[in-house]
């Protein structure tokens, strides 16, 4: 009965312990969130004091495309940045995952 009791334990841990974690959104998963939300929203994340982008001291890129829209990066860790591409309207329409520490996200 206790060797029960204590497998029943160990299994609720492990679910309440996945559960947390998976509560943590992929890069991908964030990125995919902010498609079709106004870059003006990115732009204040990144701008807050808090921010990853303030801590490292980032400098704002921005880059025009051949097809009128252009792209807002913002560093997600080192060596790597999240290239999204925005409209004339200023919605994110897509992103890249740009930089070797983004190989595994």
């Amino acid at each position: 009965m206790r060797r029960h009791k204590l497998f029943i334990w160990a299994a609720l841990l492990c679910s309440l312990l996945a559960g947390c974690n998976s509560q943590i959104p992929t890069l991908r998963e964030w990125a995919d969130q902010g498609i079709g939300q106004p870059v003006s929203q990115l732009q204040q994340i990144d701008a807050q004091p808090e921010s990853y982008a303030s801590r490292i001291g980032w400098k704002t890129k921005i880059y025009d495309l051949p097809n009128g829209n252009w792209v807002y990066v913002s560093p997600d860790r080192k060596d790597c940045e999240v290239h999204f591409e925005v409209d004339k309207a200023g919605i994110m329409i897509g992103y890249q995952l740009v930089g070797k520490g983004c190989r595994y996200q």
